[in-house]
């Protein structure tokens, strides 16, 4: 069977809709995939199974990105499309079958997908990774447990905890014994003296992996941590998918959707915005959670 594949331009939405493409391979061993996606989650699709051939649109002014899919793909006759971006291209191309997926905002993206194919067997994301990844990522990581992974930043301020709250959390007691790996992309950072002071406090015992490697070398790292904590990004639902205990710090984003998939805690902000620290959570609740959950 070949499927084309629409993804999700964002790197948490590819996350999840891993749960469809691994359903899919369960149900037809021998399926090949194309898989239409951006530039930002084409790291994680590189090394998953039955891949044929991976298309990295960048979007475009006027909708001209459909364009260039749809040149992408006219050529081939397709036994299933499945598109996740709702879009119109997917009537335009030669397919057997065709599956356009409609989102909402009153469920989790999970049950959505479940829903999406008609399925009652339970679906979950999983990135694929392989030994190469895992070799590279155990050579950044050389000192003993134990680990709490750490994602302060997402794509939008306005879901980022402060970072003085980060320090004065990891300063309390409970956390002596931990290693800090600190991940997520430098572009994010919205006080480069304010991180920099976090990173260099000579209390804490800290991994800066910050710029470092593809999404997939996240993914051993994360299963080496004890829990996770961070934004509401990709890296959060990484994590999850990785089965790593998360602490998900959530503000003006729709939790219900996007809260991590799993036996994960969300951690949720209602008095936002403050004007110093958007998402407006005390150091004691975060840390009580924390300690009633990990103790």
């Amino acid at each position: 069977m070949n499927i084309l594949f629409i993804g999700p331009s964002r790197i948490g939405d590819t996350i999840l809709a891993s749960s469809i493409i691994n359903f899919l391979i369960d149900q037809d061993k021998k399926s090949k995939f194309t898989v239409v996606t951006s530039p930002f989650s084409k790291d994680l699709y590189e090394k998953m199974p039955n891949l044929e051939k991976i298309i990295v649109i960048n979007k475009k002014k006027y909708g001209l990105h459909w364009l260039n899919i749809w040149q992408s793909c006219i050529f081939k006759k397709w036994d299933l499309v499945v598109d996740l971006r709702s879009s119109i291209i997917a009537y335009l191309l030669f397919a057997k079958s065709r599956k356009i997926f409609n989102g909402n905002d009153s469920f989790h993206k999970i049950i959505q997908f479940t829903n999406f194919l008609k399925t009652s067997k339970k679906i979950s994301p999983f990135i694929w990774s392989d030994s190469l990844d895992e070799a590279e990522s155990n050579d950044k990581i050389k000192t003993e447990g134990p680990f709490i992974a750490v994602a302060p930043y997402s794509n939008w301020r306005q879901k980022d905890w402060s970072i003085e709250k980060y320090l004065e959390l990891f300063k309390d007691e409970f956390f002596k014994d931990y290693t800090l790996i600190f991940t997520g992309i430098s572009k994010d950072i919205s006080n480069m003296e304010k991180f920099n002071k976090l990173m260099n406090d000579p209390s804490l015992n800290i991994i800066n992996l910050f710029d470092w490697g593809n999404l997939r070398h996240m993914i051993p790292i994360f299963k080496k941590c004890n829990f996770f904590i961070g934004s509401d990004s990709g890296l959060m639902h990484l994590a999850a998918s990785a089965k790593c205990k998360t602490f998900a710090l959530f503000g003006p984003t729709n939790e219900i959707v996007y809260g991590p998939w799993g036996d994960h805690k969300i951690i949720k902000s209602y008095d936002y915005p403050a004007i110093d620290d958007p998402l407006n959570l005390s150091v004691e609740n975060v840390l009580n959670i924390i300690k009633k959950e990990i103790e």
